[in-house]
């Protein structure tokens, strides 16, 4: 019998309020969101400089609850879930990829892969070490794995971040900015390569944005302003 579980979205976002402070002091962040994310969708979430897009990623991620409304992960209600058990959605479903890499410096690009996939448990060290070589290769980098960070460009480093992100297969990955620090050129190498993915493994990316490129180029566009939706391509 063939399964329906692919048939539902990755994520879904419902009535999603999210208000920091109190009385005087209260900043809504976001208001009333409804969203449906497909599986194998790459969306771009676009607005201005504080319209509520890192806290709508943190959300649906899990990092951060809603004050109102909730949000379907892989269909599992996140707001029912204790920090034990969204922590373990994070590690085993979820990938990030960050405007600023975040690798750890003392670590050659290998370790910088290699390592999370350790600490996180899901791994032994001889499949870790396998999955690190493959997917340094996969984002065109095996040649460089004993480089530090130091020694590699911009645009190499984010490669070694998208295989960190990609090297436990990931059914969703968040990324926030992930060509802001990068020069034209290369952010379009990299934009080519997070859609290549995508189009070959059907992994869901959601990406927050300023990129216009990017913008052009994803399945579907999700604008947020003042906190709420105000344009989404798929409707």
């Amino acid at each position: 019998m063939r399964s329906n579980i692919k048939e539902l979205p990755a994520i879904s976002i419902n009535g999603v309020y999210k208000s920091f402070g109190l009385y005087e002091n209260k900043v809504d962040a976001l208001k009333n969101i409804n969203i449906e994310i497909a599986q194998g969708e790459f969306l771009a979430l676009c607005g201005p400089s504080g319209s509520g897009k890192s806290t709508l990623l943190n959300i649906l991620s899990g990092i951060d609850k809603p004050s109102e409304g909730y949000v379907l992960f892989l269909n599992k209600l996140l707001r029912d879930l204790p920090e034990t058990d969204l922590a373990t959605i994070r590690s085993k479903h979820l990938g990030f990829i960050f405007q600023f890499f975040n690798l750890i410096p003392v670590l050659n690009a290998f370790d910088n892969v290699f390592y999370p996939l350790v600490l996180n448990g899901h791994f032994d060290a001889k499949s870790a070490r396998e999955r690190s070589l493959h997917f340094l290769d996969s984002v065109g980098l095996a040649d460089l794995r004993d480089r530090k960070p130091g020694q590699l460009s911009g645009g190499q480093q984010q490669r070694v971040a998208i295989a960190r992100a990609l090297a436990h297969e990931p059914q969703v990955v968040v990324a926030d900015e992930p060509t802001g620090n990068l020069d034209q050129a290369t952010g379009e190498a990299v934009l080519d390569l997070l859609l290549k993915i995508n189009q070959q493994t059907g992994t869901t990316f959601i990406i927050s944005t300023h990129s216009t490129q990017l913008k052009e180029r994803a399945q579907r566009v999700v604008e947020i302003r003042d906190g709420e939706l105000a344009y989404d391509s798929a409707q």
